[in-house]
């Protein structure tokens, strides 16, 4: 059994509690047009042109004149222009390493899981590799070591991992399922049940990624609200994460086409939400 993993790395504080060893694994469920990490979206990882490549570095003709021509390629699995030729600006990120090697990694690790600090999966999205998460979130319980995921909500048996899961980051991005779908791909039907699930089951983080247009209307804070008010909100925290456009390059150096525009919000509508979550009793806070 193996995960797919496209990037790893220590991270504190912003991926649960406490210094972490975070795991991106490859592949999403949702299409999200802002999404930071759009190498993690496929299955099947792209190859990111960071540069303009050397004629010859891929032994079927598919670079030339410095590009990349991705139709040529795009039946490749040997990836031998990065397996084996090794191209300064062309690169492809995810591996398959096996779950046991991943468990000795992380216990190895244990010295460094200071200040509440453990292990976290995200993505892409890591419940689309249900299995070997599971024997991991599974291995790591039985090793002590404090877990976490962060997850877009919609698996419709997420429930079954609360128990070896010690913290729960989940975005919640609208309450209106025909606006979620226009933006994601998706509806969010099951990912509000998994959040009031959730909610009355272990310690859980929610985002909102804050983006004019999709999500930042008055409206859409009530929406929010009243969404909130219907959770037991004693283990709950809230934070809210203005869009930025930190991943847009990326989307070119995968070949894909950046369509969020105008996505940015003032301070003043970041801080307006801040104030009417706490208002309403909602824990806020910024990690």
């Amino acid at each position: 059994m193996v995960l797919r993993i496209f990037q790893k790395g220590f991270n504190y504080s912003q991926d649960g509690p406490g210094n972490r060893l975070v795991y991106h694994l490859q592949g999403c469920n949702m299409r999200c047009r802002w999404c930071a990490n759009p190498e993690g979206i496929a299955w099947e990882p792209p190859l990111m042109v960071t540069g303009e490549l050397e004629d010859g570095c891929c032994p079927h003709h598919a670079v030339s004149g410095g590009q990349l021509d991705r139709a040529r390629c795009a039946g490749c699995r040997s990836r031998e222009c990065v397996n084996e030729h090794r191209s300064r600006f062309l690169t492809c990120k995810a591996s398959d390493v096996p779950v046991e090697e991943i468990l000795r990694e992380a216990v190895g690790c244990r010295p460094m899981y200071f200040e509440g600090g453990g292990v976290t999966f995200t993505g892409g999205e890591p419940t689309q590799q249900w299995e070997a998460l599971g024997f991991l979130l599974k291995g790591l319980q039985a090793e002590h070591i404090h877990t976490a995921i962060e997850t877009n909500g919609t698996h419709p048996h997420l429930e079954e991992l609360f128990g070896v899961i010690d913290h729960l980051i989940m975005d919640i991005k609208q309450t209106d399922s025909a606006i979620h779908k226009a933006y994601t791909g998706i509806g969010n039907e099951n990912i509000l049940d998994n959040i009031r699930k959730a909610a009355a089951a272990l310690p859980l983080h929610l985002r909102i990624p804050l983006i004019h247009g999709v999500n930042d209307r008055p409206e859409d804070q009530e929406a929010f609200l009243r969404f909130f008010r219907t959770l037991p909100m004693e283990t709950v925290t809230v934070e809210i994460l203005p869009y930025h456009e930190y991943g847009k390059d990326k989307w070119k150096q995968c070949g894909m086409t950046y369509t969020m525009t105008d996505g940015f919000v003032t301070p003043q509508t970041v801080r307006g939400f801040e104030e009417a979550l706490r208002a309403d009793g909602v824990t806020v806070i910024k990690t």
